[in-house]
Order: C-alpha cells, then structure tokens, then sequence
C-alpha cells in the first residue's frame, strides 16, 4: 500500500519505501563495535612495613605497578591462594616454620624497588574472579632479622566479578 502524496513531493513507490526502511533497519543495527578493554592499571605502594593498594580489585587483566616509598629495599611479590584459603592460614604456616607451598596455587611474579623508585615494568596477571591473592615482601634487613612479611608487609585482595 503506498502512503498518500504529499503535496509538492513526488509519490513514493512500494519499493522506495522497502528501501528506505529496510536502509533504517541497518542503520539502527549497526553500531560502533565496542573495542577491547585494556588491561587495568594497579598502582601498589610499599613502605617500611606495609602495602598501600585499592580495597577492591576487577577480575581481568591488571598491570600492578610497585612504587617503593620506604628506606630499605622492597619487593612486591604475589601468590595465588588454593581456593578457599587464607592469608592468616598462610602465614600461620610460616610462623611454625613450614612451608605455605601446599596453601598456594602458585607464585605470580616479583617486583622488586630500591628506596624512593618506581619499577620500570609492571607485573602482569589476569586476576580470576573469586580468587584471593596475595602480596608479601620476604626481604630482610639483615642476615638475623625477620622478613618484611613478618613485619606487616603482606597483605591479600580477593577479586570482584568484572562489571
């Protein structure tokens, strides 16, 4: 059925209406494709004796960057927990001079800082939802001192769904 004539317009054909609603159809459905997101940045502070990072952190793929903000040599190391396990039972392990190896899913990786530097590179994970991780400085400041960790430089985020 052709649509009445407008006056001072030309009459549209059957066709030219297909045309032109089959042309608004793929208009209206074709939209800018949603890019990939970049990996999530993550900047991780160590003092003398503790970390500073976001409460919250997103499953997907972070870059940690470490900033040691301390006086003595730090490293930022990360391990992932067994599922269901946690940071007190990892270090409750460590306290009685065992091994938390049975506890972990697995080392990271390390970033380690001079006194007052950025590291150069960032540590790249993808954080899995659910998950806990956790951050830990093993150094010492000396042969018959205790680590970091012991000190208070550990700490452990589980990670938030991805929104």
């Amino acid at each position: 059925m052709n649509s009445p004539p407008v006056p001072g317009h030309p009459p549209r054909s059957r066709s030219s209406q297909v045309a032109l609603a089959a042309l608004l159809v793929a208009a209206m459905a074709c939209q800018a494709p949603s890019l990939p997101r970049g990996p999530q940045g993550i900047a991780v502070t160590g003092s003398d004796y503790a970390f500073q990072l976001p409460d919250s952190l997103q499953a997907g793929t972070t870059v940690l960057h470490f900033t040691n903000a301390g006086k003595v040599d730090h490293e930022m190391g990360m391990a992932l927990l067994k599922p269901g396990v946690t940071l007190a039972q990892v270090m409750d392990r460590i306290k009685g001079g065992a091994s938390p190896d049975s506890l972990l899913d697995g080392i990271v990786g390390i970033l380690i800082a001079k006194p007052g530097v950025t590291t150069l590179g960032g540590l790249s994970v993808e954080l899995l939802p659910g998950r806990t991780y956790a951050l830990f400085c093993n150094f010492q400041d000396g042969p018959d001192k205790p680590p970091h960790s012991a000190l208070g430089m550990v700490t452990s985020r589980t990670i938030a769904a991805a929104p």
